[in-house]
């Protein structure tokens, strides 16, 4: 893991010491327009990397996609897989590198089937401060046919490296800073509050909600903010590597089937449902949430554990509103008729089991009314 301000600049020599032949997974259009896509091919083709570029990720990653880029890295005979973007750039540069080198198809391993093998090398570098995919073992995927969206996960999916560069961050626009930051935050505060928790990831979830609490809204109003942008992705980060050993809560556990059906970006959803997990959750983890309000800088002097832990879901409503996040679901078009097919959905999550407080049906549908 590589993290320092210009560190992209190392990504020839990482990839030359992994392989001559690579391919570099991204998105269609921010790399180009940013410059970061020719900088990187004209890098490593200067050390001695031939790069091919498989650049179909838009939106959320479906099977096909990522068998796609399989069978692209196959023909080319790469040795390296370079993840260069968001979550789903990264995702899928990491789905691909695990399965390029094995039999059956992307749909077996999506439903089950073990990775029990190393794959080849994968660099995850990302330009935005949401997922924390750079370090975790797992890449969300949807199997459109199914309708179904979760992750092919195992320690082989790790990447091999992150490199780290707050500077690819500092020409996002302020609506994906929002959308990413709002993941972000979602998955530091679930992490945290999550019953898998440890005093090991309460550490790194901690410094990742300080971090994102105070900078989220600056990074977005402010997007040249090189402090701001630093913060946003070294809490992206941090919030990455506990929630891999945690797992998250119920805004996640929900926000995968309203994403697919209602087309509403992951971390706009994550953002939108937090506040009201939270509140849900207050009675059975105040004491917790009382410390997620002092992190976020709320002052809780003189309360008790409920009134701080109220504080905390205060703190999170406000930021998520000034950067823009709607807080209702129904202006996606969601409506009471359609919680019994969502809940459904939701329940067999493992994060709906792992939230502070576990989560039934009943909770899910109380969640969904207030949401709405």
């Amino acid at each position: 893991m590589i993290t320092d301000l210009g560190c992209f600049s190392q990504l020839p020599g990482i990839v030359r010491a992994l392989g001559e032949q690579a391919l570099l997974v991204c998105g269609r259009h921010s790399l180009r327009r940013s410059g970061v896509l020719d900088r990187a091919l004209r890098d490593l083709q200067e050390a001695g990397v031939r790069a091919t570029v498989y650049d179909a990720v838009q939106g959320e990653p479906t099977l096909d996609v990522v068998q796609a880029a399989v069978d692209q890295a196959r023909q080319a005979q790469v040795e390296v897989i370079i993840g260069i973007g968001g979550g789903s750039a990264m995702d899928v540069g990491k789905a691909t590198a695990v399965l390029c080198n094995k039999e059956g198809t992307v749909q077996e391993y999506h439903g089950g089937r073990p990775i029990s093998e190393p794959g080849l090398a994968c660099v995850c570098v990302p330009t935005t401060a949401g997922t924390g995919s750079e370090v975790t073992n797992n890449a969300v995927l949807t199997d459109a046919e199914r309708g179904v969206k979760k992750s092919i996960r195992g320690v082989h999916v790790f990447p091999r490296v992150a490199i780290v560069d707050p500077e690819l961050t500092l020409s996002l626009p302020p609506e994906t800073t929002a959308s990413s930051g709002a993941d972000a935050l979602c998955q530091a505060i679930e992490a945290f509050m999550a019953i898998g928790a440890q005093p090991a990831t309460d550490a790194l979830s901690a410094q990742a909600i300080r971090r994102i609490g105070r900078s989220l809204l600056r990074a977005y109003e402010e997007g040249s903010d090189v402090g701001a942008r630093t913060d946003m992705l070294y809490g992206s980060l941090l919030a990455g590597m506990s929630m891999t050993n945690t797992r998250l809560g119920g805004a996640h556990g929900l926000a995968h089937p309203l994403g697919f059906h209602y087309h509403i970006p992951h971390g706009v959803v994550c953002g939108l449902l937090l506040p009201y997990v939270m509140e849900h959750s207050l009675e059975y983890a105040s004491e917790k949430y009382a410390e997620v309000a002092q992190l976020l800088g709320a002052d809780t002097q003189g309360m008790s554990p409920k009134e701080a832990a109220q504080q905390a879901v205060a703190a999170v409503r406000g930021l998520i509103r000034r950067i823009g996040i709607p807080d209702r679901l129904r202006v996606f078009g969601l409506q009471r008729e359609h919680f019994p097919a969502i809940i459904a959905e939701s329940l067999p999550s493992a994060n709906v089991r792992n939230n502070a407080m576990p989560l039934e049906a009943d909770d899910l549908q109380v969640i969904l009314e207030h949401a709405l």
